[in-house]
């Protein structure tokens, strides 16, 4: 291409042809099949460095019939032995199940964009389209039916760094596993499940049905980083100074049952007990065991029942900070300026959310920073590596996603745009096909080779055991009836088989058995 340009550049210049008259536009075409292309592109923005559309009603409608199609097709190979056939037909007839009740098939369209509402601040959008009524299956109920207020940002500190919470409806997922292990009718995945409810009364003294329904479906994550208090983190001969971290997982329940059995648990052990700290106040139970190494991060594994959550925290410090400013005694961070221009455009109810501020990516950057300076890397390798880390660690975002009346959809504000995470994704999904599938290829017939050898070994061996018994002279050649005795005990007296589909060549005695497929020869 670098030669055609300077070609043309050093050729006479020629006065350009005047342009053809433009033609009129013809009628637009209109799709002669049904597609969600106007539902899902009326959500989108356009205009910005992504715009995507994927119609899949076509693709995902008959999922099961061709997952039904390749099961017949694999029973049908020649190599593949009874039980392996019914084996084959159970797994494709559970997965069909399987496809049919995640309500996959009814996912008509998918849809992304993304657009700079400023330089370098993008707003993103993710549809997952359903069409109104039709939202029978896992992937429309197991995550959340219906978009709630997300109460959980009530409970971030002003310091947070890194939050998530989602719905997620465990007894309904537990219902669909067992479901999911009868039809594959193992034994050994049926007796596992069914000795799990035994196995967790055992060994937490709790009933797993009762368990399961006390947990109130949301679970989230909390992370802070205290900019007051540093702590040292040993990397290298340079240790670096970091805010010192704060983590709190977060579950929302219907009653006391598990914080009362941890309870319990705590005052009963002879250790704990003498380290366990108890707080009962109104709205706040909390116990807190002790740490008595001293350690550099501040450690107090604490657990606690706040209203309708139970959290479990690195420290009765992360609690305080959670309680004061759910209270409203402290500004949490709903309340920064970075929270209110990450949630500009955001819906405020939804199913799940996700947060990443900008002191997390500042201080990813920092140990990034510090591990490659200890590293002794080349100048140039290192000036490199900082390019190509800068945007991904000095990030902050914020997400929502929401399972309404005609799908899923995830409204983003963030300093990435949605283009860096499908156009690389898309590329190395490629790389990696065209990798994998040839080295899969190569892999296959090596296996098929490997396999074939080593019957050639079973029947050389074979042979020379029959010219032993039989007093046979060198020339002399058997049957493979004759040496059908003498193969060990792994073939099960059974003729071997080359699996590329050559045929073996007995030969004589003092010479070495051959197949009929180029390459597969004994050593």
């Amino acid at each position: 291409m670098a030669a055609l340009v300077l070609l043309a550049g050093c050729q006479k210049k020629e006065q350009a042809p005047a342009p053809a008259p433009a033609k009129p536009a013809g009628p637009a075409i209109i799709s002669a099949e049904k597609n969600s292309f106007a539902e899902v592109t009326s959500k989108l923005d356009p205009g910005g460095n992504l715009y995507l559309y994927l119609g899949t009603e076509q693709v995902l409608s008959g999922l099961s019939n061709r997952l039904s199609a390749a099961s017949n097709f694999l029973s049908a190979l020649p190599d593949i032995p009874g039980t392996g056939r019914q084996t084959l037909d159970t797994v494709f007839a559970v997965l069909g199940g399987v496809v049919k009740d995640s309500g996959i098939g009814q996912i008509s369209g998918l849809g992304m964009s993304s657009i700079a509402r400023e330089p370098g601040f993008y707003f993103s959008k993710v549809i997952v389209h359903h069409y109104p009524g039709q939202n029978a299956g896992l992937v429309w109920s197991l995550f959340g039916k219906s978009p709630h207020p997300l109460k959980q940002l009530d409970l971030l500190p002003e310091n947070t760094a890194l939050a998530a919470a989602f719905d997620f409806d465990l007894p309904l997922a537990w219902t669909h596993i067992q479901q999911t292990a009868q039809a594959l009718n193992i034994p050994d995945i049926a007796s596992a499940l069914d000795k799990l409810p035994a196995q967790f009364r055992q060994r937490t003294g709790l009933d797993w049905d009762a368990t399961l329904l006390s947990l109130g479906g949301e679970y989230g994550l909390i992370l802070t980083l205290d900019p007051h208090k540093n702590i040292t983190v040993p990397i290298g001969d340079k240790p670096l100074d970091i805010p010192n971290p704060g983590l709190c997982f977060v579950f929302k329940v219907n009653s006391d049952l598990v914080f009362n059995r941890v309870d319990q648990a705590l005052e009963d052990n002879p250790l704990l007990g003498k380290l366990l700290t108890k707080v009962d106040e109104p709205g706040l139970k909390m116990r807190t065991v002790a740490v008595p190494i001293p350690l550099p991060v501040d450690v107090r594994p604490s657990l606690a029942r706040m209203g309708d959550y139970l959290l479990l925290a690195s420290s009765d410090t992360v609690v305080r900070e959670i309680v004061a400013v759910k209270s409203g005694q402290k500004k949490g961070y709903k309340t920064t300026d970075e929270f209110k221009r990450l949630s500009q455009g955001v819906p405020d109810d939804g199913n799940n959310f996700c947060l990443a501020a900008a002191s997390f990516g500042g201080a990813v950057a920092q140990i990034q920073e510090k591990t490659m300076a200890n590293e002794n890397m080349d100048p140039a390798a290192l000036k490199s590596l900082r390019q190509l880390l800068q945007r991904a660690t000095n990030a902050a975002s914020y997400s929502v996603g929401a399972n309404g009346p005609d799908g899923w959809e995830a409204i983003a504000n963030g300093s990435q745009s949605l283009q860096m995470a499908v156009v690389p994704a898309a590329f190395v999904a490629g790389a990696v096909a065209a990798i994998a599938i040839p080295n899969f290829v190569k892999a296959r017939a090596t296996s098929q080779k490997n396999a074939c050898i080593n019957n050639l070994r079973l029947l050389d061996a074979a042979k020379q055991q029959w010219a032993l018994e039989h007093g046979a002279q060198s020339g002399d050649t058997p049957t493979m009836k004759d040496l059908q005795p003498y193969f060990g005990r792994g073939s099960n007296g059974k003729l071997p088989v080359c699996p590329d589909g050559g045929d073996y060549t007995i030969g004589p005695v003092g010479e070495k058995p051959a197949c009929g497929i180029s390459g597969h020869v004994l050593p």
